[in-house]
């Protein structure tokens, strides 16, 4: 999933407009699509043994006869400048190796990767001594476990995977919230900093309480994410006044890093069926916000250690993640 909070607001978008799993599309009502599957369920139960990586991937007779008809009508429209429909709320991709959507499996992979490869530089830059240390050892490990389910999740789409991406991806607005208030209570003791993130804690833990075992709600999941997402700007617009009226330097990146996470998140805009059948809209933004995240880490090694005192550093040595 840098997972700025903006970044995050993707995901809460994401997450609505794909009531995919249960929602129908143009495609999925087309009668000719209709009689296809029908027709390749029959002929699969007669020879029902799948490719191995078809197997692996968890694709059985009637998901692979839903992939093989979207594919067929999708070629012929194509090759007659007809429209390309939707199918179940998702383009019709080409898969690969059993992947639903390649490319978003991809830039998702690289994106976990922009954040695991922050580990050792912060190892090498930040002492133990100092929580800032901590706090983003733990954003990376956040970040990862935030990525792996979105790749995991576009590789293949099962209630359980879409379940495990939203509510990653909310622990990572939730702690993208966090991290900047951290930041401007860098004076304060330990006990309060811990106290502060137990809170929300348990705010994040009521949150997906309520979606998994009340009511899961794509509509009150997308809002209570944005409204924590935009709490997160606000703090983070915050820091950077800090900042510029302490006279420091590099103030101006924090909002330069919102505002081109801000341009990532234009590309859900055009909803436009994928390029090369690989590459749509969301596929795009996973790839715009790879760069965003080495530069938020780089501001962040760079900045956060300086913003705690010496009263804060009894929270931790930093050991807990070596």
């Amino acid at each position: 999933m840098k997972i700025t909070a903006r970044k995050h607001l993707i995901y809460l978008f994401a997450a609505f407009i794909s009531l995919g799993l249960g929602v129908c599309s143009s495609g999925d009502r087309l009668p000719e699509f209709r009689i296809c599957q029908t027709k390749c369920e029959k002929e699969c139960l007669e020879s029902p043994q799948l490719p191995i990586i078809l197997r692996l991937t968890l694709w059985d007779c009637a998901s692979d006869c839903k992939y093989k008809c979207q594919r067929e009508i999708t070629i012929r429209a194509q090759e007659n400048g007809e429209e390309i429909h939707q199918y179940y709320g998702k383009w019709p991709f080409k898969r690969l190796l059993g992947m639903q959507e390649p490319a978003s499996v991809l830039f998702s992979v690289l994106n976990g990767y922009a954040h695991y490869s922050s580990w050792g530089r912060i190892e090498k830059r930040i002492s133990r001594e100092n929580p800032a240390r901590f706090w983003l050892k733990a954003y990376v490990i956040i970040g990862v476990w935030t990525w792996l389910w979105s790749s995991v999740f576009h590789c293949r789409d099962y209630i359980f995977t879409e379940r495990m991406d939203y509510y990653s991806a909310g622990f990572s607005v939730m702690f993208m919230f966090f991290i900047p208030c951290t930041f401007l209570m860098g004076r304060a003791s330990a006990a309060v900093t811990k106290s502060l993130g137990v809170i929300f804690f348990l705010f994040y833990s009521m949150h997906v309480g309520y979606l998994q075992f009340i009511r899961f709600s794509y509509s009150y999941n997308m809002l209570a994410n944005a409204a924590v997402g935009l709490l997160a700007n606000v703090a983070w617009m915050a820091v950077a006044y800090r900042m510029s009226k302490a006279g420091e330097n590099n103030y101006l990146m924090p909002v330069t890093l919102i505002l081109l996470t801000d341009l990532a998140f234009s590309l859900e805009a055009f909803d436009f069926p994928p390029l090369w059948d690989t590459f749509d809209a969301h596929s795009l933004w996973h790839a715009a916000t790879i760069p965003i995240t080495f530069y938020w880490y780089r501001w962040l090694i760079d900045v956060f250690p300086a913003h705690f005192s010496k009263n804060n550093q009894e929270f931790t040595d930093g050991s807990k993640f070596d």
